[in-house]
């Protein structure tokens, strides 16, 4: 299978790019800047340029979709949103019209995550539907970056529907590494950080986790678009799962008994449909 990754220099491409290629893909990198330490060479591509993303999308497979704006900081609302549905259109456009088959999209927690914040002295309710969350949880976009990717995603949706594509867009959640474990847990022994995004129900992956769960969606004949909501299953905080409830989401119904929530995220549609499974996870000691 040959696949092309875009924003393959970044912090996640990077790691996915690894991971695709010992798997045995033929791999197309695309990004900005190059990166030295990658097992292929990164094609230098603004995906801005319509034409050069044509030239990149001609003869894969499938599409890992990463380059857009990591986030709403550093730009104004409008460079972030304009940009980011530009490079996704771009992308989308091509693949459609050169016949590529799978295309998994780099959306974000972000699109359900709300405006509430952890403030000093008090607590707003949960803007959340219910828990635990999912894939299909309604979209609550609270900035121009949120609202780029959950129009990434019905873009994706539209071109399954018109194109006969394959197509996933990931809504991923705060991403670490395992080495970072020990400290995340001993931060959050007092409870989420001021400012921090409550709505994001204390979920997270790790960038090698994320990359497994790419190639699998890769290796599976799915078909049609859905959205999934990756995560590890146990929540990123050493506050049992009954607490952090009670804490913070107090006013949020319940899917199913609380004494059978693991964590915060239910991703057995996605364990189902593609036999992933987060392999690193927080445990407290």
């Amino acid at each position: 299978m040959k696949v092309l990754l875009t924003g393959a220099a970044g912090r996640i491409g990077s790691v996915m790019c690894h991971h695709f290629v010992e798997a045995g893909f033929d791999v197309r990198a695309g990004d900005r800047t190059a990166k030295r330490d990658l097992p292929v060479r990164v094609e230098i591509v603004n995906m801005l340029d319509r034409e050069a993303c044509y030239r990149l999308v001609d003869g894969v497979d499938a599409i890992v979709h990463l380059a857009n704006h990591p986030d709403q900081w550093g730009f104004d609302p409008q460079t972030v949103f304009n940009e980011n549905v530009a490079m996704n259109e771009n992308v989308f456009q091509a693949a459609a019209e050169l016949g590529v088959g799978k295309i998994v999209f780099a959306s974000s927690i972000q699109v359900i995550g709300g405006r509430r914040k952890r403030e000093e002295g008090k607590m707003k309710p949960s803007e959340l539907s219910y828990l635990p969350l999912d894939g299909d949880h309604p979209a609550n976009c609270a900035n121009a970056y949120a609202l780029s990717k959950r129009v990434g995603e019905v873009m994706l949706e539209y071109y399954t529907k018109n194109y006969g594509m394959s197509c996933v867009a990931l809504r991923i959640p705060g991403v670490t590494d395992a080495t970072s474990f020990p400290r995340l847990l001993e931060e959050t022994a007092k409870g989420p950080r001021i400012g921090g995004a409550m709505d994001e129900a204390f979920s997270y992956i790790t960038r090698n986790d994320l990359a497994e769960l790419a190639k699998a969606i890769l290796l599976k004949p799915l078909e049609g678009f859905r959205i999934y909501h990756p995560s590890a299953r146990t929540p990123g905080s050493v506050i049992p799962v009954a607490e952090l409830i009670k804490r913070y989401f107090w006013n949020v119904p319940l899917r199913k008994p609380v004494e059978q929530m693991k964590g915060l995220v239910d991703i057995s549609r996605i364990q189902h449909e593609t036999g992933w499974t987060p392999r690193e996870e927080m445990v407290p000691g």
